[in-house]
């Protein structure tokens, strides 16, 4: 049976829903984080920079290095972003240990990640999900993936939507905020029910968002998360789904896939979703401002896509994708004058 180490951050269960899938498709899976601790300390002073926490990462990478060595693993997949704290002199002692096939999949922008860069040339294959950074590095375009909970919802309840739109996600990157409350906020000024779930990662985050922003005053938000099984809930009875990228970033969010997965109509204010396949202007709404909507998009029904751009974004071809390099993503065809 063909190993796997799963080097990755483990929040929002991405990694457990990858290395799920990798398991059901006959592989045997290891997963490890990537980085030493987790701990308010050590995520402070890295996102300072990696420097101030260098001697940990420094252990940790001698660490990994044995591990790779030892574990007689065909293939060593990275699974992240900024996140990826390593020196490419630290990446060499990892590379080094093993002739193992290295797959980097990126979910960020290089822009936001620190070391990723030095150590890009290292990896036999680096995926991303952000279009510009596939033209500018020479990288392979995959978007994220939505996973089995978001597939098989029905168009429409038996008992009708209870909401016309909803959103469920981080907020404390402010420019990503603001666009998601100024969606929010003029849907519920034309009479229309939105269900917000505001999540912070801390309270001391929230409270020096509104001591940095007025925006974030007078906000409720939430400092729990929601299960998948909750939030396809939530999506079940929703008629949209609203999302917003982060700032400078054109890559698709995980919500925005979820919304595919799940038959939804999305508004976004990532302007790049006009280049892929599953966009349709009936069903995916382009926000720039309270004008963008027209009354139509909510009274009109859902149309469904081809079967075939559903299986594109399933967690199932996410894998393949990432284990087979004659398995390639098409549904990104960049259209001028968008």
């Amino acid at each position: 049976m063909s190993r796997i180490l799963l080097i990755s951050p483990s929040f929002f269960g991405y990694r457990q829903r990858v290395s799920e899938e990798l398991i059901r498709q006959g592989y045997d899976v290891e997963c490890v984080d990537d980085r030493p601790r987790e701990d308010v300390t050590f995520k402070s002073l890295a996102k300072i920079s990696y420097k101030l926490v260098d001697a940990p990462i420094d252990q940790y990478a001698t660490l990994i290095a044995k591990k790779v060595a030892e574990g007689r693993f065909n293939q060593v997949i990275y699974l992240g972003g900024m996140s990826f704290c390593w020196t490419r002199k630290q990446f060499e002692r990892i590379r080094n240990a093993s002739n193992a096939q290295f797959t980097a999949y990126l979910w960020d922008s290089i822009a936001n990640c620190q070391r990723f860069e030095a150590s890009m040339d290292l990896f036999d294959r680096v995926l991303s999900f952000e279009p510009k950074d596939c033209v500018a590095y020479g990288l392979e375009l995959r978007p994220l993936f939505y996973s089995g909970a978001y597939k098989g919802l029905p168009l429409e309840p038996e008992d009708g939507f209870e909401w016309d739109a909803c959103f469920i996600g981080s907020v404390h990157q402010p420019s990503k905020f603001h666009s998601v409350l100024d969606i929010s906020r003029s849907l519920k000024n034309r009479g229309l029910r939105v269900f917000t779930w505001f999540y912070m990662p801390s309270r001391s985050v929230a409270q020096l968002r509104r001591l940095t922003d007025p925006v974030y005053r007078g906000v409720d938000f939430r400092f729990d998360s929601l299960t998948s099984a909750e939030v396809a809930n939530v999506y079940r009875r929703s008629k949209c789904i609203i999302d917003s990228p982060q700032e400078g970033q054109f890559g698709l969010t995980m919500r925005t896939l979820e919304t595919v997965g799940a038959h939804r109509k999305l508004i976004t204010a990532n302007r790049d979703v006009a280049n892929y396949d599953f966009h349709n202007a009936c069903d995916v709404l382009i926000w720039q401002d309270e004008n963008s909507l027209a009354d139509a998009f909510f009274s009109k029904p859902y149309q469904p896509l081809a079967e075939e751009i559903y299986e594109s974004y399933s967690i199932v071809e996410f894998v393949r994708t990432l284990l087979d390099v004659n398995h390639v993503y098409h549904g990104y065809v960049r259209k001028e004058n968008r």
